[in-house]
């Protein structure tokens, strides 16, 4: 439970502008890192917390710090183009994409850069990030990982859609959680912080 609020709060910082003139954003990193760190460590001796600070630094950097892009919208913008999704992975996700096209009856047809393709780039960014983690410290739980951002963000967005209301709302200003994206990131720090609080 403590591992879920301190990454609930974390991944609000994290993730708001304001808060980077107080600490900035290398701060705010190194912080994670160790606090990452010191979960993964069930051992004090030098060599497992050399491993533990590789591995949390490692996850950090990739599952955290990666650019997100496109993919916050939760696939809801038919707009985008090719551009917005420029990371390496965008050919493996588009091969994917188009074997699924290809195997599956055209009703389930995947557009690219749009809908359930979001829910796939995001998926392989977040499997980029806690793929050391499945070696080190095997576990079903970093699956949860690997595909709960999507729904996460698709969630807030609908709930967001349903309640617009939440948009003007004193109280959700007041903590910075007036917009879909920032509650969706809220909510998918405490899954990591419960996920990793389990292990």
């Amino acid at each position: 439970m403590i591992s879920s609020i301190f990454w609930f709060l974390w991944r609000r910082l994290y993730g708001w502008g304001d808060f980077k003139k107080i600490l900035s954003r290398t701060i705010q990193t190194i912080i994670a890192i160790v606090v990452l760190a010191w979960q993964f460590t069930n051992d004090y001796d030098w060599q497992t917390i050399a491993i533990s600070l590789a591995l949390a630094t490692w996850v950090i950097i990739q599952y955290w710090s990666r650019a997100v892009g496109e993919i916050i919208d939760a696939g809801l913008n038919p707009c985008q183009g090719r551009k917005s999704y420029d990371m390496w992975f965008r050919p493996v996700c588009n091969w994917i994409v188009e074997f699924l096209n290809w195997i599956l009856p055209d009703k389930f047809y995947i557009h690219k850069y749009y809908g359930v393709y979001d829910w796939i780039y995001s998926a392989m960014r977040n499997f980029i990030g806690v793929l050391p983690t499945l070696f080190l410290y095997p576990s079903w739980l970093w699956w949860i990982l690997v595909f709960c951002m999507y729904p996460i963000y698709l969630f807030w967005y609908w709930v967001f859609d349903k309640c617009p209301n939440l948009y003007s709302s004193t109280i959700l200003k007041y903590i910075t959680l007036n917009e879909p994206k920032n509650c969706a990131e809220v909510c998918h720090g405490a899954v990591f912080g419960f996920v990793v609080g389990l292990l």
